[in-house]
């Protein structure tokens, strides 16, 4: 899997200092839990798959979205890096600038309709991943230059759904995807079922380990094409990460 890695967490050969360590071990995850993963895809129905792998997508969701975020958002990376790497940090206690969903990559309030206003003060204006802000800055021309540069080249049937995406609604629809599929998978996570009726089963589990597969890939070859984004793959190389990381997803 890590035509994936490549897709989310950039070229880390381009790579120096913190930046370099936390995008390899962010990589080293994605490669074992996607691998993991699309083993249970690609298996029959077992006990370890219906129980574990909900929490292989989870985790592949969260890191996968962690990644881009460190990418667009250095400093953001960099600082966490560095805090966990402080003797007082403690692994039983919760940091309040931990990575978190909500706040990372979900906005945590409810985005003002004047997102260029005088009067917003700075800490109020979101950098999460999906934020209004991020979307009308960084998504909208991503997608843009995405779709001129793949209709440029050969006719490729992996890219067929990637040429539907609609750059207007794009990250609208991810982030409502993103958010139900998180929810979906917490459920199985946290173990929230009281009732063996409410169970996950292998339909469930296989197609939420796919949408997994199919949103961070598709978010992680749009994020090549953000001219700011850190350890950027060029764009041949993105689309043909892209290519081969689809080939292996049934």
């Amino acid at each position: 899997m890590n035509n994936l890695s490549s897709l989310l967490c950039g070229y880390n050969n381009r790579c120096e200092g913190t930046a370099k360590v936390a995008l390899g071990q962010l990589s080293s995850s994605i490669e074992g839990f996607a691998s993991k993963a699309n083993n249970f895809l690609r298996e029959d129905v077992s006990n370890e798959m219906l129980s574990f792998g909900p929490f292989c997508a989870r985790v592949l969701l969260e890191n996968s979205y962690a990644a881009i975020v460190g990418r667009l958002d250095p400093f953001r990376m960099l600082y966490l890096s560095e805090f966990q790497a402080q003797p007082e940090y403690e692994h039983g206690k919760r940091a309040r600038s931990a990575f978190a969903w909500t706040g990372d990559v979900m906005q945590d309030d409810k985005p003002t309709q004047a997102l260029w206003s005088p009067d917003h003060d700075l800490p109020k204006i979101s950098r999460a991943l999906f934020s209004k802000y991020l979307e009308h800055i960084y998504w909208k021309p991503a997608v843009e230059r995405m779709l001129d540069f793949v209709s440029t080249i050969p006719a490729e049937p992996t890219l067929a759904e990637v040429l539907l995406i609609d750059a207007e609604v794009y990250i609208g629809e991810t982030r409502g995807k993103s958010a139900q599929l998180y929810s979906t998978l917490s459920k199985a996570v946290h173990w929230e079922f009281f009732t063996s009726a409410l169970l996950f089963d292998e339909l469930t589990v296989k197609t939420s380990i796919r949408e997994t597969f199919l949103l961070v890939s598709k978010l992680g070859l749009i994020s090549h094409f953000v001219p700011t984004a850190y350890a950027s793959l060029k764009p041949d190389e993105a689309v043909e990460h892209y290519i081969s990381f689809r080939k292996l997803v049934p």
